[in-house]
């Protein structure tokens, strides 16, 4: 953890760093990254509590490109958050790495063709809560590649709709134990009557079928900036265990507000429906006020 904790850190500033340097001026490039600060302090509360201490290292950066006719687009997320609990150990609550690169071809005003490719996964390991808790993911487990040809409507610069009618979805469970259990929805080992192993539990599953995402990013203010993206995926194949009308469904919004040079509030709220892996509606909530670095500045 501690390794994966020091990479984190050295990606944010240097991804920073790295965007004085001359470019051609049809690439722009965008971050923000911050540091987030939470706690929580109950000296004979009435209404109770517990004592906690949280913080969060966010980086969020894009990179674009647009000549002529064709544009690419790429987004990179980073997030890592530990938790402390009076009374508990330290802990993670926060963490993801997230790739995401869009090629187009432009047809039309509006219209394009594009090749959508799109890569998530952790640093680090996450456990249950208690003694000796067992594991429940780790880096490259899971971990979800999409790649998705499609046609790209942009009726304005802040906003695009994908449709895709034939969109891959490969999700990979690298740790053997985890795969043998059947996490994430692959397929799990098979044993005998006396409980030995006698088949290797599949590393990795395939969705396909039609794909649909949608992704605007606007200031709706001065220092106030809202990012959201959903994505549904029907797959074709693999349906043994999901009913008709199940779906992949995720949608992630982002609000972040800058006040001062270095100073902002951000929040995150994420909604997920993966009937592979859990079929009630998954939700994660965060907010946080923080140092905060964007560029370009102002």
């Amino acid at each position: 953890m501690k390794k994966n904790l020091t990479i984190l850190f050295l990606i944010i500033p240097f991804v920073g760093w790295s965007q004085e340097d001359p470019e051609p001026k049809s690439w722009e490039y965008t971050g923000i990254t911050g540091l987030n600060l939470n706690q929580a302090s109950f000296t004979n509360w009435s209404a109770g509590g517990v004592n906690s201490f949280a913080f969060s290292a966010v980086g969020k950066f894009t990179a674009n490109h647009k000549k002529d006719k064709f544009s690419w687009n790429n987004n990179l997320n980073l997030l890592y958050g530990m938790l402390k609990n009076e009374g508990e150990d330290l802990r993670k609550n926060e963490d993801l790495i997230e790739l995401i690169t869009v090629p187009g071809y432009d047809f039309s005003k509006h219209w394009s063709l594009t090749g959508y490719v799109s890569f998530k996964t952790q640093f680090s390991n996450t456990y249950e809560v208690g003694d000796d808790p067992p594991l429940i993911s780790t880096f490259l487990a899971p971990a979800y590649l999409t790649i998705s040809p499609s046609l790209r409507y942009a009726p304005v610069e802040w906003f695009y709709l994908l449709l895709s009618p034939a969109t891959a979805k490969f999700t990979f469970v690298m740790d053997q134990d985890l795969a043998d259990q059947g996490a994430f929805g692959v397929t799990p080992a098979e044993y005998d009557d006396n409980e030995m192993k006698v088949k290797d539990g599949e590393k990795t599953l395939i969705y396909l079928g039609p794909f649909l995402e949608a992704y605007l990013k606007k200031e709706l203010a001065k220092g106030l900036t809202f990012e959201s993206r959903l994505n549904v995926l029907y797959t074709l194949i693999n349906r043994d265990n999901l009913e008709s009308t199940d779906v992949d469904f995720n949608w992630e919004n982002f609000l972040n507000y800058q006040f001062a040079k270095y100073f902002s509030i951000s929040g995150f709220v994420h909604f997920a429906y993966l009937p592979a892996q859990s079929r009630q509606l998954q939700v994660k909530q965060t907010f946080g006020i923080g140092l905060t670095y964007s560029f370009p500045s102002e």
